[in-house]
């Protein structure tokens, strides 16, 4: 009996030290450049070698209207446009491989807390929300809590921690912590 115990204890212990979670750090490049750029860097010590994605944010300055350019390893994968004439931010998501429109970023803001939804027939439902003083974010995939975004305080920069289960695309997210930003500072 006492074997069992220390067997599921073992395997309790092992399970708990793989959480299965990456995370980034999203920080703002440059506060004197004309457009927003981003630096991404991956943190956390699952998948954090070699075969990580590595990921950009390139900023199109000649648009006539924001758009910013999430690139893995160099090569585009999303597009995130401004959607202007709306009360409320609204952005589009395209496949940057097929230009197809993919999804739709919005913000909902509340006098209680910020809200954000990614609706995507593609990516899937995304719900975004926040504490408004905390500047903690919860993201949630499907009613499911798939990733957590933290602004930091003691920097000069924007900087996020983002924390990213593993069985998550780390893209969708980190687009949406960059959606985030730049509904909140603009």
């Amino acid at each position: 009996m006492s074997s069992l115990i220390f067997l599921l204890f073992l395997v309790g212990t092992i399970s708990a030290a793989f959480k299965g979670e990456r995370e980034f750090e999203v920080k703002q490049a440059s506060l004197l450049n004309l457009g927003r750029t981003y630096t991404i860097t991956e943190t956390g010590k699952l998948n954090a070698g070699e075969n990580a994605g590595r990921f950009t944010i390139e900023n199109d300055m000649l648009s006539p209207r924001r758009k910013l350019i999430l690139l893995e390893n160099g090569k585009p994968l999303y597009e995130f446009k401004h959607k202007m004439g709306h009360l409320y931010q609204k952005w589009h998501v395209y496949d940057s491989r097929t230009g197809e429109t993919i999804g739709t970023f919005r913000h909902r803001p509340s006098l209680i807390h910020d809200s954000y939804k990614l609706t995507s027939t593609k990516l899937g439902m995304y719900r975004i929300t926040g504490k408004f003083g905390n500047r903690t974010f919860k993201v949630k995939r499907d009613g499911q809590k798939v990733a957590e975004i933290h602004k930091d305080h003691l920097h000069i920069h924007d900087t996020y921690s983002v924390k990213i289960q593993a069985n998550q695309d780390p893209a969708v997210i980190l687009l949406i912590t960059i959606g985030i930003d730049e509904i909140r500072e603009h």
